[in-house]
């Protein structure tokens, strides 16, 4: 399965202010964001030594204050393109991905605080409506109950806490990939948190604000069906988060995505070249200019590369739908049968072999303590186990008029895309039984010290997204 986002919505929207309730007034999408720190120049080289790093950050499965979403999913983006049959996909499992959205913030606010940012307020009392079925349990995808192809939430018989806070916040927004438009949260050498904003460009679809000349659209995105859709109002969403959250915004002259980047919290981090080593992101930039500022703003250390597929699908392929930090010294990847896949998976190898070959106290200081990263690999469902599953629990609201093929093309079946909670992994249910069992034993298995919780994510999947891709943690 391809598995990314794909073919989205081709209209414009005119820019907006930001206005957040219950709070100051962030300042346009835009415009000047201050307070600022820790600033390079946009043309050249970070600020300080070469390779000094300034800020941390955290792992996510490090504790967290709160998580943030994004009540997107607007027409504007979603469902108005009736002409392909993946447009009308996309307006049929609109709402679908908003209950999965509810649903994934429920899940998360057991066990630790969701701000889910709401465009309207209209959509505040749609999201209010679903999020008390949730609590209701009034569809079966929102009961506890054990694995199967209906959609019960699973957590391999355990108790759940109940479901807690989920603050709802006024912001405009595009769309719901909250790990690509919201900041990334670091820690400065004195311990206090930071905002990256990371110049959401829609994914390298509009041209840079960040000053690097030469900037190109792929013109094979457009060939294999890629269309623009509205970013104005999701320019804005990180220096919203950094107004709510009362930290200071540091500026960078990357232009990436939070979905670009895998990071273990000790200085080791895996990322794919066709995403940030990319001119319709970063004109003009080497990949050591680059992974000094990547040391800069997110104290890393040593890079793990990944060459990537550009143009396939929205993101350039994102890392976080291949390859995550289990823990600084444990890295899970997917598994692929498809050859295309191929040299990404050969690069990691070779990347990890490599690392494990550093001297001691080097590769020991990069892994956090470990002495070796060991490398663990999922697999994925059936597609046509999931095409089934997807068809039989949302005959109410069909969100695919495809066949399976065209279907599993774009569908994003992957249990890599889970989300660290406190105390939790919210993971992934596709609808192929043996390999969601299979992929639950294995993540239990490497989070001993977490609770399991396996989800439906139908619509946000069948929009080409996963679970991390909807969420942002910000640090404790």
């Amino acid at each position: 399965m391809l598995g990314r986002r794909k073919l989205l919505g081709a209209t414009g929207m005119a820019g907006l202010g930001m206005v957040v309730s219950g709070c100051r007034q962030a300042p346009e999408p835009d415009g000047t964001r201050t307070p600022t720190s820790g600033e390079s120049s946009p043309g050249g080289p970070s600020s300080g030594r070469p390779g000094s790093s300034a800020f941390r950050m955290p792992a996510e499965g490090a504790a967290h204050e709160v998580t943030w979403m994004a009540y997107g999913a607007t027409p504007g983006v979603w469902g108005e393109d009736s002409v392909s049959a993946y447009g009308r996909d996309l307006r049929n499992s609109r709402i679908v991905a908003r209950q999965d959205l509810v649903r994934l913030a429920a899940t998360i606010a057991r066990f630790e605080p969701v701000v889910l940012l709401v465009n309207s307020a209209a959509d505040e009392a749609e999201a209010r409506r679903f999020l008390a079925d949730c609590k209701a349990g009034r569809s079966i995808k929102d009961q506890v109950g054990e694995l199967d192809r209906a959609g019960r939430i699973y957590a391999g018989g355990e108790k759940l806490p109940p479901v807690g806070e989920v603050e709802l916040v006024r912001m405009p927004l595009n769309d719901l990939w909250a790990r690509d438009t919201a900041p990334v949260f670091v820690r400065d050498t004195g311990g206090r948190l930071h905002a990256v904003d990371l110049n959401f460009n829609g994914w390298g679809q509009w041209p840079p604000r960040t000053g690097l000349p030469g900037w190109r659209k792929d013109p094979e995105k457009t060939r294999n069906g890629i269309r623009d859709q509205p970013i104005t109002r999701d320019r804005g969403v990180a220096a919203g988060i950094a107004v709510q959250a009362d930290v200071q915004v540091v500026r960078t002259w990357l232009t990436m995505e939070g979905g670009g980047l895998e990071v273990n919290g000790s200085g080791l981090a895996v990322a794919t070249e066709s995403c940030i080593l990319n001119p319709n992101r970063n004109p003009g930039r080497t990949k050591a200019q680059v992974e000094v500022e990547l040391r800069r703003v997110f104290g890393v250390e040593r890079m793990l590369w990944m060459p990537g597929r550009p143009a396939i699908e929205l993101t350039d392929w994102h890392v976080d739908f291949l390859a995550r930090f289990v823990a600084p010294g444990k890295l899970l990847f997917a598994g692929s049968d498809d050859p295309e896949d191929g040299p990404d998976r050969r690069a990691l190898r070779a990347g990890v072999e490599a690392l494990n070959n550093l001297p001691d106290a080097e590769r020991r200081t990069l892994l956090g303590g470990a002495d070796q990263l060991s490398m663990h690999e999922v697999q994925p469902p059936d597609p046509d186990q999931v095409f089934a599953a997807y068809q039989a629990r949302n005959r109410a609201l069909p969100i695919t008029e495809r066949g399976a093929d065209a279907f599993a093309e774009t569908v994003a079946t992957g249990y890599v895309g889970y989300y660290e909670a406190n105390g939790c992994v919210v993971l992934g249910q596709f609808g192929d039984l043996d390999a969601d069992q299979a992929a639950y034993d294995l993540i239990s298995e490497l989070y001993p010290e977490r609770l399991v919780v396996q989800i439906t994510t139908d619509g946000l999947a069948n929009a080409g997204g996963t679970i991390h891709c909807a969420t942002q943690q910000q640090p404790a």
